[in-house]
């Protein structure tokens, strides 16, 4: 079974960067063939690998103006948070500047099987199976609590 790090860096290299340099081989080796993508309106569907390509290349054709990611990981999941506010709407849904997905790994090869898109963190939190690891990203550590940092500094308020 893949470790969260694992997956994360997983949807880092062979996804979000390989997605950024239009390297749509990568991409398409990291999809299972039989990958299913539900995007955010039940009609918004992919069945297969082939048609999730033409998705993103057709996707890819746009800049989108990221302006902050988030990535929280289980041993099975991985939640990708981006926002931008060019993410108004997709197809009249409204996003609000933001958009979540889910990505399902096989846990053998860490090929993706299915992604899911969401409007909303919580739901997708909750769809990831990562509601208690969300969490910790929202809680502050107050300035001086090394001891919750045992092998490196603890964050000052300033870095947030």
């Amino acid at each position: 079974m893949n470790t969260p790090e694992e997956n994360i860096k997983t949807i880092l290299a062979d996804w979000l960067d390989a997605l950024r340099r239009h390297d749509f081989a990568t991409v398409e080796r990291r999809l299972d063939p039989e990958v299913f993508w539900q995007g955010v309106r039940d009609d918004f569907i992919c069945e297969n690998r082939d048609e999730a390509m033409e998705m993103l290349r057709e996707q890819q054709r746009e800049e989108h103006g990221v302006e902050a990611l988030e990535l929280i990981a289980t041993e099975v999941r991985v939640m990708l948070g981006i926002r931008s506010t060019q993410l108004q709407e997709i197809g009249s849904v409204p996003l609000g500047g933001q958009i979540f997905q889910v990505f399902t790994l096989r846990d053998h090869d860490g090929r993706i099987v299915r992604v899911d898109e969401y409007r909303r963190r919580s739901e997708t939190l909750e769809a990831a199976g990562a509601e208690v690891r969300g969490d910790l990203l929202v809680a502050r550590t107050p300035v001086g609590a090394q001891h919750l940092y045992p092998h490196s500094r603890a964050p000052q308020a300033a870095e947030y």
